[in-house]
This record gives C-alpha cells, structure tokens and sequence, in this order.
C-alpha cells in the first residue's frame, strides 16, 4: 500500500500542467481603421486636429490601467490621459491637437496588465 502512494505521488509531481507549453498572450491594442481616424505615421499641419482610437482586448491577464503619453521633439513623454480599466475590452478615443510649431510629435497609447506587464503602441506625427 505505502509503494502504491509513492507511485501515486511521484507520477503526480512529473506531470505537467497542460498549460504550461502554452505561450503567454498579450492584450492586444488595435488602431481604428475608419474613415476619419489617424491610424498610421504621417506627416501633418501646425495646429492640425487628428483623430486616434484604438480598441484593446485583454490577453491572459487582466487589465489595469490604460494611458495615453505624448512626447514632443524627443524629450521627455508626459501623461496626457490615465483611466482604469476593469473589463476585459476596451475602447477609447482620443483627439489630438497638434502643437503650433514644426518638430516631431509621439503619442504612445499603453495598457497595464494586472501582473504589472505593459503594452504600447505608438504614432508619430513630423509637423511641417
């Protein structure tokens, strides 16, 4: 009997669970594609107005935190939007003004993931 429940544990600790060869998947954030909608790189105006949206769905993890950042000439990227997030789609447009002077122009939509992982996705606008 004590050989019997040996075995059984032994066999039971080499098992593998069966999602463990299975790769990690992360949200996804797509731009929307739509008449309207700026979705690519792209060379604008001063003082133009364009408008992103994107969509993200949840990958393994859950959602946390969704931000849009901008970052103007290569310097530093600040927070122009920060919303929690608790569902496993989410959608969010966002209309951007473009500064009135020529330079680059960077605008980084990110989720966080409730395991701390972030995802980004970005445009960037040259302004002639």
């Amino acid at each position: 009997m004590a050989l019997l429940a040996l075995g059984i544990t032994l066999g039971a600790a080499s098992c593998n669970r069966d999602d463990d060869d299975t790769p990690d998947v992360n949200p996804t954030i797509e731009f929307v594609l739509d008449a309207g909608f700026t979705y690519r790189n792209d060379t604008v105006s001063v003082n133009d107005t364009l408008l992103v949206g994107v969509r993200i769905n949840r990958g393994d993890d859950g959602l946390r935190t969704f931000k849009v950042l901008s970052q103007y000439d290569g310097q530093q990227e600040n927070v122009q939007d920060s919303l929690p997030i608790g569902t496993t789609t989410f959608a969010f447009d966002k209309v951007i003004r473009i500064r009135p002077v020529p330079g680059t122009e960077r605008w980084t939509f990110a989720v966080q993931e409730t395991d701390g992982d972030i995802i980004r996705r970005a445009l960037t606008f040259t302004v002639q």
